[in-house]
């Protein structure tokens, strides 16, 4: 398989993966549609849900990271700040078994967003690829519940 297409394998069993993990999640926590007990907490709903997106930073001609982490996170966070008004960013390491049956290890940027437009998300994606030379990012979506907490009363 050429490695676009091993790269949509890993991608798709990375969110089938989540999407198992949330789901036993929420058998093992309880939560198995009984209606909520009342919060103190004043939750909202975002409308435009959480996003997640996982940026790889081994580029995809070379195979290997081209570009320091520490500039590749100052690339996208200079992308994200045209289009949103406040993200948070973690670093993360992770590896897939290649089409060669190699272990490929790389650094990955983990930006979380609340409440952004997908069109603001895509373009973010968009210059995020092409800046880093990335052949895909990995987006996870959730439906987001929030509230601010300001101390007690």
């Amino acid at each position: 398989m050429k490695k676009r297409a091993w790269r949509l394998l890993v991608v798709v069993l990375l969110a089938l993966n989540l999407a198992v993990s949330g789901g036993i999640i929420v058998y093992l926590t309880g939560d198995r549609g009984e209606t909520p007990a009342a919060s103190a907490l004043p939750f909202e709903t975002a409308p435009q849900g959480k996003y997640a997106l996982y940026i790889g930073t081994n580029d995809k001609d070379a195979y290997a990271q081209q570009i320091p982490t520490d500039e590749a996170k100052r690339i996208v966070d200079e992308i994200c700040s045209k289009y949103v008004d406040g993200y948070t960013v973690q670093r993360a390491e992770g590896g897939w078994v290649d089409e060669s049956g190699v272990l490929t290890e790389e650094q990955t940027l983990v930006y979380s967003f609340d409440a952004v437009s997908e069109d603001d998300l895509i373009a973010i994606m968009d210059e995020a690829l092409a800046r880093l030379n990335q052949a895909s990012i990995l987006v996870e979506r959730q439906d987001l519940t929030y509230c601010y907490y300001s101390g007690g009363k």
